[in-house]
């Protein structure tokens, strides 16, 4: 009788145990499914749009289309789950399986196959948005039914967490964040795009097996092992109260509004970062980083951050957002430089982490995951086209920032509770404060040149101390922010035009500057900015209004000089400086993709009107594309001053480019590449893929200035080999060293923007 009950006993020890390690060895097949799926949608992103550029140039427009599509394939993939969730799980999965082998049929990715889309279209956002559906459309959806799918099948399996599958969220979104960080420093420098799309074909593959593993893995749920049971029995309040919820319009809502919110701010924070504090090539990966790591975050069992540390902490940092955006005077260190990069991009990481925390708390029942999944997609994909059609039509700078920064303290848990009396005490303090300094400043009574620091300081404690961890007066304090940057002025600059597209902001301002050094006279300058990168400027003054030395454009006078080009192409036009190289019987031909900065350039700038000529032509366009369509045309100077962030398009820098750019030079024409950037060094690999079409390669560093007005720049010129260059090296111009041509050359199949970073702060 013992042995019978021992041998019982050991048996439903046995049992338990097998449902244990079945159940831990489910947790790892699905968590690396998961993985897996997410990284093959996030790296397949930059690829496409790798692939994109040869057909459709380097139009931003292209690539905020592409992102809005994969935002809109996302949402048609959780869209399809929920619609699936009405079968059973096991048919569920089934179903997505069918879906994942139809769209291996597409594979490998092939965008160049639907290049006759552009022939007949040209390059529009129909277009694009066409030869994305036709390239991707279908792979991409069916991978992103995969997340929601596979977690509500997770629910069939002997793991005692089966009944709150949320948790395997984040295993989704660090696959997300590694296959966004690999892309540039894995993928993209060792393999060509056409093995690339191999390898993501296999992948795909291999994620259909998996999801067929992960099937094999469940069983029916009346059948599931004693450790499920127990599991079960233990959550069964719990269950029982989350079923009997039901989720409401307002719920629905809710989840809307804290997915929007950080996806708006995700966009936001990238351009702001980006265009308006510091130009550096991949910063954009930074916040679509954080956001994919607070995903992770929110939705992991374990905090790293208790919530209410974080809560407290989002009043503050939604109101450093807003005054690192708007450019409050005093503030001078919070908004420029890596300082405010670095403030700005902490400050998003703390308010997303907290509305993605809230979202992970007012998830539903398992019952409904595939509709919560849904609504995030929705939110995410409206708060990524807010910002990239909606704003640009209804601001003409990037105000929707701080504004969504601000508006999130309404999500925040606290906001509709009674404000205590402590609170209001502090913010009587802090106005206190911040009034004195502000009157100071604004009287004159002190320097803010001279120990600026320590003015900041105390202003951004009166800020800090009347927001006191309540977002009611995070708000308010946000208001009062945006009040203050309309009314106190201290600049010099008068901002004569603001103009904003799918390409940026642009902005006209006249400024006092100092125009001779050695008397220190000083004369109105007339500046035009895009983002942080400056498109050209003019001296307003009679004796050097058409001077072409202005700015960065001196070096490519002494190419003019020893060559006397009378046809000269233009990919740049900026502010049109160039054109007043002018001399008798020369002619320009000059592409400019920004219809807008055309239109400024003649209404602000008189360089196209003093000194152009009746033959000069302005083609609006993709430099590279536009040039190969006008099959007529030969230059004996080509200049491309293409600048995109602080750097040239990668699309113009490749063999195919130059290949395509010989074939419209005359038999001795040459190229003058304008390559000064803060943080690429763009001389080996402009000369090495040069190199291939035959192309001999000088560069200069001006250092030396005629006059103020003059810039530091890097410039290359690139010549046929029979080309004499002995004018340009007595003007100061050095050869290549072998040494730095020896590096491996760009192709529109290949390009590795990593390997000419410089790691160069300040």
């Amino acid at each position: 009788m013992a042995t019978t009950k021992h041998t019982a006993k050991k048996t439903k020890n046995d049992g338990v145990a097998d449902a244990s390690s079945s159940g831990t060895v489910a947790l790892i097949i699905f968590a690396v499914s998961l993985f897996l799926s997410a990284s093959l949608m996030f790296a397949v992103q930059p690829m496409i749009g790798k692939m994109l550029l040869p057909l459709a140039g380097g139009t931003p427009a292209s690539w905020i289309v592409a992102m809005a599509f994969f935002q809109l394939a996302l949402l048609a993939g959780y869209l399809l789950a929920w619609i699936m969730s009405r079968f059973t799980v096991r048919v569920h999965t089934l179903l997505l399986v069918a879906l994942l082998v139809l769209g291996f049929v597409f594979l490998p990715v092939r965008v160049a196959d639907h290049a006759h889309l552009l022939d007949t279209r040209g390059i529009a956002p129909s277009s694009v948005f066409l030869i994305l559906l036709f390239a991707i459309g279908l792979p991409f959806t069916a991978i992103s039914t995969v997340s929601s799918t596979l977690q509500r099948l997770f629910t069939a399996t002997t793991h005692k967490d089966a009944q709150d599958p949320y948790f395997l969220y984040a295993a989704s979104n660090a696959g997300s964040l590694i296959g966004l960080l690999s892309y540039p420093v894995l993928v993209e420098p060792l393999l060509p795009l056409y093995e690339q799309s191999i390898y993501w074909q296999t992948l795909y593959g291999a994620l259909i097996v998996m999801c067929l593993f992960c099937l094999a893995l469940t069983g029916k749920p009346e059948k599931n092992a004693p450790a499920k049971k127990t599991a079960a029995k233990k959550a069964v309040k719990t269950d029982a109260a989350k079923t009997a919820e039901s989720v409401t319009w307002n719920r629905r809502i809710l989840w809307l509004l804290l997915a929007f919110f950080p996806s708006s701010l995700l966009m936001g924070t990238t351009m702001h970062v980006t265009m308006d504090i510091i130009s550096v090539p991949l910063l954009w990966v930074a916040p679509l980083g954080l956001y994919l790591l607070t995903h992770i975050m929110a939705f992991s069992r374990r905090k790293i951050i208790k919530t209410e540390t974080l809560y407290n902490a989002m009043p503050f940092a939604a109101c450093l957002m807003v005054l690192t955006a708007v450019k409050l005077p005093g503030f001078s260190m919070l908004t420029s430089s890596w300082t405010g990069a670095v403030v700005t991009l902490v400050s998003f990481f703390i308010v997303t982490l907290a509305l993605h925390t809230r979202l992970a708390e007012s998830r539903p029942h398992n019952r409904n995951l595939t509709q919560f999944y849904f609504f995030l997609a929705l939110g995410g994909a409206l708060g990524g086209s807010f910002n990239a059609f909606i704003a640009p039509l209804l601001f003409n700078s990037l105000i929707e920032f701080p504004i969504i920064a601000a508006l999130s303290c309404l999500l925040h848990p606290a906001f509709r509770k009674e404000v205590k009396t402590e609170h209001v005490l502090l913010l009587c303090i802090g106005l206190g404060i911040t009034v004195f300094y502000l009157l100071g400043m604004y009287a004159g009574f002190y320097d803010w040149n001279n120990n600026s620091h320590t003015h900041m300081l105390w202003l951004l404690a009166g800020f800090m101390l009347m927001v006191n961890a309540q977002p009611r007066h995070a708000l308010i304090v946000s208001i009062a922010i945006f009040l203050l940057a309309g009314k106190l002025t201290f600049t010099q600059q008068t901002v004569l035009a603001t103009e904003r597209n799918f390409f940026g902001v642009m902005r006209v301002a006249d400024t006092v500057h100092i125009v001779d050094e050695d008397t220190k006279e000083k004369g109105t300058v007339r500046i035009f900015t895009h983002g942080t990168t400056l498109h050209g400027i003019q001296h307003m003054g009679v004796d050097l209004k058409t001077s072409p030395i202005l700015a960065y454009y001196a070096p490519p006078i002494d190419a003019i000089e020893a060559y006397h080009p009378k046809h000269v192409g233009l990919i740049g036009l900026g502010a049109g400086t160039v054109r007043c190289y002018h001399a008798p019987e020369r002619y320009f031909t000059m592409y400019e993709i920004d219809p807008a900065v055309v239109k400024l350039a003649k209404k602000y700038f008189t360089y196209l009107e003093e000194c152009g000529d009746e033959k000069d032509t302005i083609v609006i366009g993709d430099g590279r594309l536009e040039l190969e369509k006008r099959i007529d045309d030969r230059y004996d100077l080509l200049i491309l001053d293409a600048f995109s962030s602080d750097s040239i398009p990668a699309h113009l820098l490749t063999h195919e480019a130059f290949e395509s750019y010989k074939s419209r030079m005359t038999e001795d024409g040459i190229i003058a590449v304008h390559i000064s950037n803060r943080y690429l060094d763009l001389r080996g690999i402009t000369a090495a893929t040069a190199h291939l079409s035959n192309y001999r390669s000088l560069y200069i560093r001006q250092k030396e200035r005629d006059t103020p007005l003059q810039f530091i720049s890097v410039w290359m010129v690139l010549a046929p080999e029979h080309v004499d260059l002995t004018p340009m090296i007595e003007k100061g111009w050095q050869e290549m060293a072998a040494e730095d041509i020896n590096v491996r050359p760009w192709t529109d199949a290949h390009s590795n923007i990593l390997s000419t970073l410089r790691f160069r702060l300040f």
